[in-house]
């Protein structure tokens, strides 16, 4: 993918609306091992592309794109097969998507089944919140430091079933001392969030993991502190996972895209995750 390519594809984000945030091609083209297939026509104008982003055994089909005068030409399938020729090459065993409405039947059709539809959920500035937070004094919760990397991408590879560390690091690294973490009296973490802005000066809270709800309890409390009376925003993979505490704390959530997978089950297990990374919700 060359200089001419990235200018294309720029243009193309724009005229066909597939992220969900601009940043996460950028973030994304940097991670190891990520690649991109991209469909051009005889005078070198881009019709179309894919992202294929290997986690270990998970790996991720992304920002699937073609023009809407190229449609229905077969481009989307074949661009998506390259992806999983890829990330099958790759090692990985079970790939996942969020796909639009539009492209749900492509994926059907190429063997991915649904698992469920993902929610994305809004807190408005000002919104309350609950009178009364429990303190838990067996748990506390401090800043994410460097310190803590290691454990955390052991703690979140065993949640999320795939190595998300390159992606993790990209998105500290771009927004340091934007983490929380949660641990319990033995000093052992039982959870983590990392705040990144969003769009038109809101606040996204993603990943966000906890083992139960009281380390959920306690680090929603504490970024919401922190981010003041931004307005905050969360995807969430499994609304039934999150959707009482949000609505608690006065998050309203509307349905989104449709996650899909192909290959086993990951087997993931752990904390429970209540929002994902925005770099990979797309």
């Amino acid at each position: 993918m060359d200089d001419e390519d990235l200018k294309n594809v720029r243009e193309l984000r724009v005229a066909v609306q597939w992220a969900a945030d601009p940043r996460a091609f950028e973030l994304l083209r940097g991670t190891r091992d990520a690649r991109w297939a991209v469909a051009e026509l005889l005078d070198g104008a881009l019709a179309g592309m894919v992202g294929a982003v290997p986690l270990g055994r998970m790996g991720v089909l992304c920002h699937l794109a073609v023009r809407d005068d190229l449609r229905r030409a077969g481009l989307g399938t074949a661009l998506t097969r390259w992806a999983v020729s890829y990330l099958r090459s790759a090692g990985v065993r079970t790939i996942r998507l969020y796909s639009t409405a539009q492209a749900e039947s492509l994926y059907r059709t190429l063997g991915f089944r649904p698992v469920c539809r993902r929610a994305v959920y809004r807190r408005e500035a000002g919104a309350p919140v609950p009178k009364e937070v429990p303190s838990y004094d067996r748990y506390r919760v401090g800043p994410l430091l460097a310190a803590d990397l290691p454990e955390l991408y052991g703690v979140d590879y065993w949640s999320y079933g795939g190595d998300r560390s390159a992606v993790i690091f990209a998105v500290l690294r771009r927004h340091p001392g934007k983490g929380l973490v949660v641990r319990d009296s033995a000093g052992s973490m039982k959870g983590y969030l990392v705040l990144s802005p969003a769009a038109g000066g809101a606040v996204r809270v993603g990943p966000f993991l906890a083992s139960d709800e009281r380390g959920a309890r306690l680090l929603l409390t504490r970024a919401l502190e922190v981010t003041g009376d931004a307005t905050v925003e969360l995807i969430v993979p499994d609304p039934e996972t999150a959707r009482p505490l949000l609505e608690e704390f006065g998050f309203e959530g509307r349905a989104d895209r449709l996650r899909m997978e192909l290959g086993p089950a990951p087997g993931a297990c752990g904390m429970l995750q209540y929002a994902t990374t925005p770099y990979l919700a797309t």
